[in-house]
């Protein structure tokens, strides 16, 4: 975040953040890691500095409104300079292409600012002629990285009137043509954003739009963690913004936007630092930077790190509003000539922590193996890779077994007649699920359990699976016929009953969705066979709660069999759309699961246990052995969401027998759940 080469005039926002405590050229893969470092347009100084501390990149500002100087008129002499310079030291560089220059025409609206860089463009075509221009000039130096603006999600850098689809239609998607056009193996990283306001809209509307011109997903957070300074009461801390939001009405995880729209290519984080106002801070500055490093380490998709920024600007510039982020201090002002390194720097500790963990962790830049649980390896032959896999606690693990037991949930025998008819007061008492709000994956937040929340029952006959669900939802939409069931109000259920733990749905893999039309139940198998045969379903509205009933035949579901007892693969999820009401009114806001392995993606390995038991009893009672071990201490978390993480809701809990009577109240957890990837297309 800057303007020209250091002013960072987005600092207002961030003081407000930080008050609430809130090899070269080629294309990375999955997994690949790497650091770097903004260093906008550094001095020869300055990249000896970012050799010596070990990163592999520097984040440079190419920027149109310095370099484009006129029509058909350029200044390339400090950009030449610099990226001669990285590639004399062995830097990668990203140059990220932005601001609007004086003499471009642009949009007529009314502005209250004097600087001219963040004003939309009349048209493309000199944008355009300007990225052209920088990649055709540095594709051929080495450089195949480049960034599309700089946080267009702040009126400073990108106005406010001009709104994200401007960008779109002004920058992104004229300027990633522009970058195809001159070099085809060239990487397009965008939009940059800050994790600040609403950029989660702003997000939206890009992934909406112009996700596939995107190679590689950009942005921005400096939210903290707890070890510097974000307290119980304050907002999202580092990696809350980075997955999954704390509370249900702040603002959703950068992962939350992105399994909406089926990201699964890789994110960097382009920048992000801890400001140290005084030398007492810098000991926290390096807690800050270490925590961030070790983070990426246990995550695939994140795959570099940009800290901002390689020194302080205060020397140079005593007015700088962001003074304090740099990884070192100038020890004089570069007015009274050209400075050296190290003599004319002081190294601050998170600059000597950044050089310690890359010593100690040569894998974060390239130059090592990683260990079994980031090598993109299935090591112990489940067809389940690094953090896809159970048995990873993170990517520096070096044992890929299974050690952690997915949630269980008992169906008791039914030993009298269950009618499907919306009411449960002839249901056998038993345990229940009830995932707590942790477990809402959506773009828009949810308010509470009385926005949405669920708890299900199952049963079982030698004939039938029966499942009973309390949906309580202040909101119950129905879409029109022609909208697939689960795009609206509805519960999805899913079956793994070979218990295989496949990567995707096979076989003996099933899919349901229940959900009404004109106040009549309605049922679609997204997986299987046989269609709807042989299943009923009963959905009924009383109040703010929706009750669902679902008989399943095992006809339905070849090749189960009710065996005291046995175990199959399970899970569930609400869908919740509010209409219009909700999110532009366009759909189902996001969706309340069990467990993963239906909406972001289908992966039965995902799903929870279903035991059949005579009688409500402990699942210790009832056997604890399945495919891959359940051990005793999975007692406590049967019925929970996730993999053996608290749900908040309850488990062993009577499901109220009759329409006019409620359970327990709801627990609210909040906590971080990782939100995995998903296809395009969400079910």
């Amino acid at each position: 975040m800057w303007r020209g080469r250091r002013v960072r005039a987005s600092w207002v926002g961030w003081v407000v953040v930080c008050a609430l405590g809130f090899a070269a050229g080629a294309r990375a893969e999955l997994g690949d890691e790497s650091l770097g470092v903004n260093a906008h347009v550094p001095s020869d100084d300055l990249l000896e500095m970012a050799r010596d501390l070990g990163v592999r990149w520097i984040r440079i500002d190419v920027n149109w409104r310095d370099v484009h100087t006129g029509p058909g008129r350029f200044r390339w002499e400090e950009i030449d300079r610099v990226v001669a310079g990285a590639g004399a030291r062995g830097l990668n560089v990203f140059a990220t292409l932005a601001y609007t220059p004086d003499w471009v025409g642009r949009v007529a609206r009314a502005r209250d600012d004097a600087w001219g860089g963040n004003d939309e463009p009349a048209s493309s075509a000199e944008w355009v002629a300007f990225v052209e221009a920088a990649v055709e000039r540095y594709r051929g130096r080495g450089v195949r990285h480049f960034g599309l603006w700089n946080e267009p999600n702040l009126d400073h850098f990108w106005e406010a009137a001009a709104g994200a689809d401007a960008y779109i239609d002004k920058i992104l998607l004229p300027g990633a043509a522009a970058v195809r056009a001159r070099c085809r193996d060239c990487v397009v990283l965008a939009p940059d954003l800050a994790h600040l306001d609403d950029y989660h809209l702003f997000l939206d509307r890009v992934l909406a739009r112009a996700a596939d011109v995107i190679d590689v997903l950009a942005h921005h957070t400096y939210n903290g963690f707890p070890e510097t300074g974000t307290g119980a009461f304050d907002g999202d801390n580092f990696l809350q913004a980075l997955e999954r939001r704390r509370f249900p009405f702040s603002r959703p995880g950068l992962r939350e936007v992105l399994a909406l729209h089926g990201w699964t290519r890789e994110v960097w984080i382009t920048e992000t630092g801890y400001r140290a106002r005084s030398m007492a801070d810098e000991t926290t500055q390096a807690t800050y930077v270490r925590r961030v490093m070790e983070e990426q380490l246990r995550r695939s998709w994140w795959t570099n790190t940009f800290f901002y920024e390689i020194t302080d600007c205060g020397v140079d510039q005593p007015d700088c509003p962001i003074d304090g982020f740099g990884l070192s201090r100038p020890l004089r002002p570069v007015s009274s000539g050209p400075r050296a390194f190290p003599r004319d720097y002081r190294l601050k500790p998170a600059y000597r922590e950044i050089q310690r963990f890359v010593a100690e962790h040569p894998v974060i830049v390239g130059r090592a193996a990683p260990a079994a649980c980031g090598n993109g390896v299935d090591d112990d032959g489940d067809g389940r890779i690094d953090e896809r896999d159970r048995g990873c606690a993170d990517a520096t693990d070096r044992d890929e077994t299974d050690d952690a037991a997915p949630p269980a949930l008992e169906a008791v025998r039914a030993r009298a007649a269950v009618r499907i008819d919306g009411d449960l007061a002839d249901w056998p008492d038993g345990p229940e699920a009830s995932p707590g709000l942790e477990r809402w994956v959506g773009l828009a937040p949810v308010a509470g359990p009385t926005d949405v929340s669920v708890r299900l029952r199952a049963a079982w006959t030698d004939e039938a699976l029966l499942l009973g669900a309390i949906v309580t939802d202040d909101v119950h939409h129905e879409d029109p016929p022609d909208v697939p069931l689960w795009q609206g109000d509805s519960l999805q259920i899913a079956f793994d009953v070979a218990l295989d733990g496949a990567a995707d749905y096979d076989e003996d893999d099933h899919e349901i969705t229940v959900a009404s039309r004109a106040g009549s139940a309605r049922l679609s198998r997204e997986h299987g066979p046989g269609g709807t045969a042989g299943i009923e379903a009963s959905v009924r509205r009383d109040g703010r709660r929706t009750i669902y009933e679902v008989r399943i035949d095992r006809s339905a579901l070849e090749p189960w069999r009710a065996i005291t007892g046995g175990r199959i693969g399970f899970s569930f999820l609400v869908n919740d759309d509010d209409g219009e009401r909700g999110r532009d009114g366009t759909g189902r806001e996001g969706w309340l699961e069990w467990t993963a392995g239906i909406g972001l993606d289908k992966e039965p390995y995902d799903f929870g246990r279903l035991v059949l038991v005579e009688r409500s009893e402990s699942i210790r009672d009832a056997g604890s052995g399945d495919d891959a071990g359940t051990p005793p201490e999975a007692d406590a978390d049967a019925g929970t969401g996730g993999d053996r993480a608290p749900s908040g809701g309850c488990t062993g809990c009577a499901l109220p027998g009759r329409a006019d009577r409620f359970g327990v109240p709801w627990l609210l957890v909040a906590g971080i759940a990782v939100v995995r990837r998903r296809r395009r297309r969400m079910r």
